[in-house]
Order: C-alpha cells, then structure tokens, then sequence
C-alpha cells in the first residue's frame, strides 16, 4: 500500500478558502497534506482516517529585495502553534496549519481588514512580476515559435518544438493568473470599504489543472529529449548552451538565499542585484567564447559509416587526411536527421545534411524551408551592395557570380532605386533558386540554392538531402553523389 499520494490541484491568495475544505476532506479519507509544490503538486502523507480543521494563513515571505530568514518563518510558525494550530506545509506567501476538528483555539484570521491588506501586498508582488515576464514570453513566442514554423532548425531540432508548446501553456496560465487577481483585487477592494467579508471564487481551477498537465508533460518530455540527446548523442554543444542558464539560475539563487535576507538597506540590495546581473552576464559571454573555442579546436575524422553523407575522399583519386564534423539531430517531425561538414586544407568543405521525414508532406515542408532560407541568405547578402551600386550607377562584375548580368543592370539603374534593387533581387532569386528541369538528378524534387549551383536539395519520397560544396550542375559529379548516397 502506497504512503504517499500526489495529486494536480492549485492554491493561490484567491481560492485557499476552497483548499482548506478540499484538505478537509483528504484527511477524513487517510491523507494529510505534506507538501504542496510550486503551488500545483500536492504531496499527502498516509494517516488514519480523522476529522480536521484546516486554515491556509497567508504571511509575505519574500519581496523584489526582501526575502524572511528561517528564523522569522520559525517564529511566525511558532506563534501558530502556540495558539494550537499545527504546521503542515506552506506554499510561497501560504501557510497551512490543522487541529483537531471543534477543538477550541484561537482562529488564524481575526481581522479581515488587516488579512486582506496581506492579500494585497502578496497580490500585486505577484502582479508585478507577471507584468514583467508575459513581454519577455512573448519576446521568446515570436522568436522560438518564429523559428519553428519557418526555418528548417525549428524541423529539425526537437528542443524547438518542446519550447513552442511550453511557451503558449506559460502565456495561458500567467493570463489566467493576472485575471484571477485583478478580479479578486477588484471585488474586495470594494467589499472591505463597505465593511464586508473577503470574497474568495475558484473560478480558474480547472484550467489551472489542465494547463499546469500539459506544462509537466512537457517539462518531461524536455528533460527526457535533454537525456537522450547528451547519452545517445553525446550532443556537446547542446549541454554547453545550457551553461548560461545554469549560470543565471545558480547566481540568482546565491542573491536570493544571501542577499535578499541580509539586514541590508534596499538600496544597498538593488546595486548588489545589478552586480549580479552585470556578472551573471559576462561569465555566460565568457563561457559561451569558451565553448566556441573549444569546438572550433575539436579536429579529427568522424566515423561515417552507416551514414549517407558525402567526404571529401569521394571526389579524390588519392586518399586525402581530411576532418569532418557528424551532428545528430532529434525531433519529433523528423525522427531521423544527421548533418556533416567534411574538410581538407586547400580543398575547401563538403557538407551533407540528411533528413528523413515522417510523412512525405513534411518532406515537402522541409524543402521548401530550405528554398525559403536561400531566399533569405541572398536578399541579406546583396541589398545593401545593391543599394550601393544603383546609388553610384557603377557596376560590379561581382554580381555575374550571383546571376545579375551588366546588360541587367544597364536597364533597371535609370529606375527608382528601391524599385530596381527590388527588381534585381528578383532576378538574382529567380535565376539562383531553379528547379532541375532538365531531369539531371532525376528524383521527386531537385532545387538549386543558388546561381554557381554550389548548393542543391534534393528529395526522395521521406528523404531530403541538403549538399553544399560542389558543382552540383556537373554531371560526373552528379554521377558520384548518386552513388555514394544510394540515390539510384
């Protein structure tokens, strides 16, 4: 017989009222509460079956700079107990205490005045720092969510399609929370004016429940991808990004549990804060440079057998000391996907990217992810010089390389020049970014990325090769990829 039980349910300063019968119940069943974390979990203990009072206390435990000291939390406990009330748990500013049922001790709530000037401190605390973080969630949202709907990262990296599904759960509960208060502070604002009693609702329960089941299961779920991705994978330069926040987190836990308690003036607190901050930042930038060291260093051939990559030594007549880098990447969308850059001194890098799509329409997705990405490299990388030339009326034979000739540029640079950098940039796309109409390849799609035909994407069914590196317009070359990557 299990002696512990956990239970999805939520307390807050609006609704503990409600969380006090609920305990009541558990108890008359055989379950004591024990522990309540992050407001949500509920941990009972296994007792006889026995008829309690419960009443949830509310107390400031901690502030932007203040936090109680284990002494003060003590003595305010003490008291409690005192008057025959005993602790069970806490769950941020809310103390839970029980006794015996219809045994006579003095109410924890005397005054609801004074209980709701608590309530309110607690409140908008709690309102201040939603305010702040809903535009940083919303900042992440449109990078992130950004990221996973257009670019082929966000299809490929199953870490980016975790945080698009955690971000919309956070934003929905951090809405419900900010509603839940503001109501709570409007409605009894006004009934304490007019000497009424405090008016508590739990109207947000359930979808309290439901949103914090979808954010565990995706914490889950992250956790588990963490896991398989450092073991499996050995993925380095995943764990690495996450030096940063365990930097953050650490040093901000170090503030809170040494600094915010410290008989200190407020003033003092916030520029030790901004010192912390200021630190926290330069050794996340420092150990970011690190880590980009230490990758930049790592040298030597990878094993590539079993993989459907290209090497250097494949277009060689003589075996060739080359290097390359194998990345094995984990998502949801695409359960199998590898990318390698092969290497040599003087003979430049070949890279291969291979996907294997669970459907053949998110193969097609990806394709043209890939097609897009190209699109966007080639407007970033001529705009401005493009500006530049239409400004001067000077042309470059650079340009050739890119597929805008000089007769091209003879008859847009009498035109507007926003009108005929617009006008060139399509040129460049159109003559860049092509299909393989001639059937060279003679797969399901063939797309040139670009206009020295130095990038392609290539797809079979599920299968989507990215390849960059050589001229995959020349046939002998066409040849060997086809071979070496089974595309026969």
């Amino acid at each position: 017989m299990m002696n512990f039980k956990i239970e999805n349910s939520y307390v807050n300063i609006t609704n503990y009222p409600y969380i006090e019968r609920h305990f009541e119940k558990m108890a008359a069943r055989g379950w004591l509460i024990s522990k309540i974390i992050s407001g949500n979990l509920f941990l009972y203990k296994r007792i006889e079956p026995e008829e309690l009072d419960f009443s949830i206390s509310p107390y400031e435990v901690e502030t932007a700079y203040t936090r109680k000291t284990k002494e003060e939390l003590e003595e305010f406990q003490t008291v409690c107990e005192y008057v025959g009330w005993n602790f069970a748990t806490k769950s941020y500013d809310l103390h839970v205490y029980y006794k015996e049922k219809d045994s006579e001790v003095v109410p924890l709530h005397t005054d609801e005045e004074e209980e709701f000037n608590i309530l309110e401190k607690i409140a908008k605390k709690q309102l201040k720092a939603l305010y702040f973080q809903i535009p940083l969630f919303i900042l992440l949202a449109w990078m992130v969510i950004g990221r996973s709907l257009a670019s082929v990262y966000g299809m490929k990296d199953g870490l980016t399609q975790i945080v698009s599904l955690l971000i919309p759960v956070a934003l929905i509960l951090m809405v419900i929370n900010i509603y839940d208060l503001r109501k709570f502070l409007k409605i009894n604002r006004k009934n304490i004016e007019l000497g009424k009693g405090i008016e508590f609702n739990d109207w947000g329960f359930y979808g309290y429940k439901i949103s914090f089941i979808l954010f565990y299961i995706s914490i889950l779920v992250f956790l588990a991808y963490l896991l398989y991705s450092a073991i499996v994978f050995k993925n380095i330069i995943l764990l690495m990004a996450l030096i940063p926040s365990l930097i953050g987190i650490v040093v901000g836990s170090l503030y809170r549990i040494y600094v915010k308690p410290a008989k200190r003036s407020i003033g003092y607190k916030k520029v030790v804060l901004v010192a912390v901050l200021i630190t926290a930042t330069i050794l996340s930038i420092g150990t970011g440079i690190f880590n980009i060291g230490v990758l930049a260093s790592k040298d030597g051939p990878s094993k590539i057998e079993g993989y459907r990559v290209l090497s250097i030594n494949d277009f060689s007549d003589e075996t060739i000391e080359d290097s390359g880098d194998l990345r094995r990447n984990l998502s949801f969308l695409i359960p199998v996907s590898y990318d390698y850059s092969s290497y040599a001194r003087r003979l430049g890098v070949i890279d291969t990217e291979y996907s294997r799509a669970l459907t053949e329409g998110l193969a097609r997705n990806l394709v043209n992810r890939y097609k897009r990405e190209a699109e966007n490299r080639l407007i970033g990388r001529n705009s401005k010089d493009l500006e530049f030339i239409f400004e001067n009326g000077v042309y470059d034979s650079y340009y050739a390389r890119s597929g805008l000739t000089e007769d091209d540029f003879i008859s847009l640079r009498d035109r507007d020049k926003k009108e005929a950098v617009k006008e060139a940039l399509e040129i460049i796309k159109e003559r860049s970014i092509r299909e393989d109409l001639d059937g060279l390849w003679d797969l399901d799609e063939v797309y040139f990325l670009n206009y020295e035909s130095s990038e392609i994407v290539l797809r079979i069914g599920k299968e989507v090769f990215f390849l960059g590196g050589l001229d995959f317009s020349d046939p002998e070359i066409v040849g060997v990829v086809k071979d070496r990557l089974g595309l026969d």
